[in-house]
């Protein structure tokens, strides 16, 4: 944002703030003096302390039982408990003036980011228990940034968990306190951070303190008490109807401006506009000061029940009415425990010298489990001898006792607006439903759903302060976290320039957040986690019907997406492809009716056009084989002229060629005689030639060996 909190104007005179401040508060104080002991005392009450100091005191003197069965707490538990278990949930719906449903979703899902970063269930269940138990609390907002090194800021929802520290302006009629025009609260704060903050202005700190809040120790070494003070400041001002909407004096363009774009005055009125101031104050400074944008003070409270006696307001919650049947039933407790207890146990008689020796045991034989007792035999006057002691009944306890704890009790419950326990109808044997059970729990909350539809006025003003702080916090393009129903969290753009790429002019503004009005609606009832789980059930039973087929083939992925076991969403995704209606956009523009309609004729359309496909493919399916057909008889007229043309080509030549292969033959037979002659003459003449190699080889031999005898023969002469 760009600027959230303004430093305020000087202050003429800084004590006539101060003044105002003090007067308003004493004026609160004064008139809510009565309610806030009451409600200190319902607390009390009912954190345990029910009785009377001075018969505590009296009982406590004498040593006399004081039993707190503390039932009160318990009942009030059962109320806020229920109110914890369906919180009421905010949301925005676009009303006019530029607002649309897509940007509505984009707030709503802002709205639940806002309550899960703030914890705003804590602070809710504070103003639920202050209202419930003492008559009234509260919850405020205010910013934060959203870490130490960013200039944005998100709204925030912050816990009261002290409601006696606040003082609202007591001529407000409202019941969510929309038309107080002060506030005044007072918090501790560390004295090193007010010094770091604030340089030790004032260290004395706020001094003005109301019953519930007057804690004596106002300042000490460690903290200093510090007060807030809001106050709303009529201003009159001029309201322009223009060509781009309806502006105040102050924000009107220039006048240049306004000719440049071409805007135009239609009409004007005076009217009065709220400024509301913001002021931190101690006992005599004003240490700071801010302008808080929007129209409200943003302090909403959670009023428990309230009745105007002689103009004067009563305020109470549910423990007011309580005491008297609380501490009669506390009374009824303690006076039966106390006769019990006092009551003697069962008495031993016998004759006087029988316990002789012995007296120890008989006197614990009402306090330890002794095995054994042994007695004296005593001889009576007549000489007989005396019957061994003999245990007598113990006194019965008077039966109005019961009958009173038992009456005392109803009467607390029905006070209570509980007339019965749960399953306290329930006969023994018999087997009661569930919607029965729920139908009993319905009536037996009808008695407190007062609170109930208290706290859903309040968040509705609380929804209608946030809306309106938005444009002031969110006016810059950013991507916050939002999140959805089912609190899956996701991202997306707001403050969105759509610019026109030729004439680089800004088109629209998506999901803008600082246009448009919106109404507040809270939303009652089971979580979304709860109506998940009922929708679960039923669509299983539904599942066993005779329409359980039709709901498995058209609605299967919804009923498993509706489960809560891991992989479900991703077995409903796999369903969901073979289902038409799964697969609508919730996202679209398009109504899902419109959708399926169109889905519809395009699943028409497209068995249509398929089926066109189908004749049209058959028809060329036909054609083709006719065109086969045609072709192939001629291919075989002419295949058949070919081939009788090639086989007369063939006869020819095949006789032509047998002529051809026969003087061929003929003459290559001559050759081969003529080359057959040729070749055995060579080879005789080769193998007479190599007859004479061999003669003459062997002569040699011969020659060589008649010589070598030749040679042996003469040495052997010599």
């Amino acid at each position: 944002m760009s600027a959230v909190l303004s430093e305020l104007a000087p202050v003429t005179n800084e004590q006539e703030i101060i003044d105002e401040c003090q007067a308003r508060f004493k004026l609160a104080s004064e008139a809510e003096s009565e309610n806030r002991k009451k409600a200190l005392h319902d607390l009390e009450f009912a954190n345990g302390d029910q009785w009377p100091i001075d018969i505590k005191r009296d009982r406590d003197a004498d040593a006399r039982p004081c039993l707190t069965i503390n039932i009160t707490d318990a009942m009030v538990r059962r109320v806020t408990n229920a109110l914890r278990e369906n919180r009421p949930r905010i949301k925005f719906h676009p009303i006019g003036d530029g607002a649309d449903v897509d940007t509505a979703k984009v707030r709503n899902g802002m709205m639940r980011h806002i309550e899960e970063s703030s914890g705003a269930d804590y602070a809710y269940d504070c103003a639920t228990e202050s209202a419930v138990r003492g008559g009234w609390g509260y919850v405020r907002v205010g910013s934060k940034y959203l870490n130490d090194r960013a200039f944005d800021q998100d709204l925030a929802i912050f816990a009261v968990p002290n409601p006696f520290t606040y003082y609202m302006d007591p001529s407000s009629t409202m019941p969510d306190g929309s038309d107080a025009q002060w506030a005044v609260s007072s918090h501790w704060m560390s004295r090193q951070e007010y010094r770091l903050r604030y340089h030790d202005k004032d260290p004395n700190g706020w001094q003005f303190l109301g019953p519930g809040d007057d804690i004596k120790d106002w300042a000490n070494k460690e903290e200093i008490r510090v007060c807030e003070y809001w106050r709303i400041e009529m201003r009159e001002t001029t309201l322009y109807q223009t060509t781009i909407g309806n502006l105040f004096e102050d924000e009107l363009p220039s006048r240049e401006q306004m000719m440049a774009d071409g805007v135009e005055i239609v009409r004007k009125r005076k009217t009065f506009r709220n400024h509301v101031q913001w002021f931190l104050l101690s006992a005599a400074k004003v240490i700071d000061k801010r302008d808080w944008p929007g129209k409200w003070i943003p302090i909403i409270p959670v009023y428990g029940r309230q009745c105007n006696i002689n103009g004067r307001i009563d305020r109470k919650g549910m423990t007011r009415d309580l005491l008297d049947p609380a501490r009669m039933y506390n009374y009824a407790q303690t006076a039966k425990t106390e006769v019990y207890a006092l009551m003697p146990k069962a008495p031993w008689m016998g004759v006087d010298g029988q316990t002789e020796g012995h007296e120890d045991d008989w006197r614990d034989a009402n306090r330890k489990p002794i095995v054994f007792l042994a007695y004296k035999p005593v001889q009576l006057p007549d000489g007989t001898m005396a019957p061994p002691p003999m245990r007598q009944p113990p006194p019965q306890p008077n039966a109005g006792f019961a009958e009173w704890g038992e009456s005392t009790r109803s009467d607390f419950l029905a006070v209570a607006g509980m007339p019965n326990d749960p399953g306290q109808d329930n006969q023994q044997g018999q087997v009661v439903s569930g919607v029965a059970i729920k139908r009993r729990q319905g009536m037996t909350d009808i008695s407190h759903f007062d609170f109930a539809d208290n706290l859903t006025r309040s968040l509705k003003h609380l929804g209608n302060v946030i809306s309106d702080l938005i444009p002031y916090f969110y006016d810059t393009q950013r991507i916050p976290r939002i999140i959805g129903d089912d609190g899956t969290p996701s991202t997306t753009t707001i403050n969105e320039k759509v610019v026109d790429p030729m004439t680089k002019a800004v088109q629209k503004v998506k999901n803008d957040m600082t246009a448009g009005l919106y109404d507040t609606v809270v939303d009652t009832g089971p979580a979304y986690a709860t109506k998940r789980e009922e929708a679960s059930a039923s669509m299983l039973q539904l599942l066993g019907t005779e329409l359980g087929k039709q709901v498995a083939a058209t609605s299967g992925d919804i009923v498993v997406r509706q489960m809560d076991f891991p992989e479900a969403d991703a077995i409903a995704d796999r369903i969901a492809v073979t289902i038409p209606g799964a697969q609508i956009d919730k996202e679209s523009d398009i109504p899902p009716k419109a959708q399926m309609m169109i889905k519809s004729l395009q699943a028409q359309l497209q068995q249509a056009t398929q089926k066109g496909m189908a004749l049209e493919m058959e028809l060329q399916a036909k054609t083709k084989i006719t065109e086969i057909k045609e072709q192939g008889a001629t291919a075989r007229a002419h295949m058949a002229a070919v081939a009788h043309a090639h086989d007369t080509e063939m006869r020819t030549q095949t006789t032509a060629n047998d002529t051809h292969v026969r003087a061929i033959t003929a003459l290559h037979d001559t050759n081969t005689k003529a080359d057959a002659a040729r070749d055995v003459a060579s080879i005789n003449v080769e193998g007479k030639i190599l007859d004479t190699h061999l003669s003459q080889e062997h002569e040699r031999a011969m020659t060589k060996e008649a010589l070598r005898d030749a040679d042996v023969a003469s040495h052997k002469n010599d």
